[in-house]
């Protein structure tokens, strides 16, 4: 039995249905597979930045992401799902100064009001 919503008709796919996906009613196809993050499998993926060479034309169209104050060192990633990942890590990482830097200007803009435009 299929899902509430994806009952398949009896009846024939109309033209339009036809012409907008090929008459393909009731349940939606499994999508691919997508790796988690940080369990990637593409080599030298998350790999320190300083390490790499960045003329190297096998890292055309990676991603090289740090975070100022953080303990984590700037890496390189295979992709932008795999750099946000890595960003968030970093994130975590923070050293104490760096967080107490950081919360002082938040509480110092919030009072201010003011943004950098």
């Amino acid at each position: 039995m299929a899902a509430a919503g994806f009952t398949v008709p009896k009846k024939q796919a109309s033209k339009a249905q036809q012409e907008w996906n090929s008459g393909m009613r009731g349940m939606p196809a499994p999508g691919r597979s997508v790796e988690i993050p940080g369990a990637c499998t593409t080599p030298r993926c998350g790999t320190k930045a300083d390490s790499l060479d960045e003329s190297d034309p096998a890292l055309s169209g990676w991603t090289r992401a740090g975070v100022y104050g953080s303990r984590e060192p700037d890496r390189v990633w295979c992709s932008g799902l795999c750099a946000t990942y890595g960003i968030a890590l970093a994130e975590l990482r923070l050293t104490l100064t760096a967080r107490r830097k950081a919360d002082a200007a938040r509480k110092r803009e919030a009072r201010t009001g003011a943004t950098d435009a």
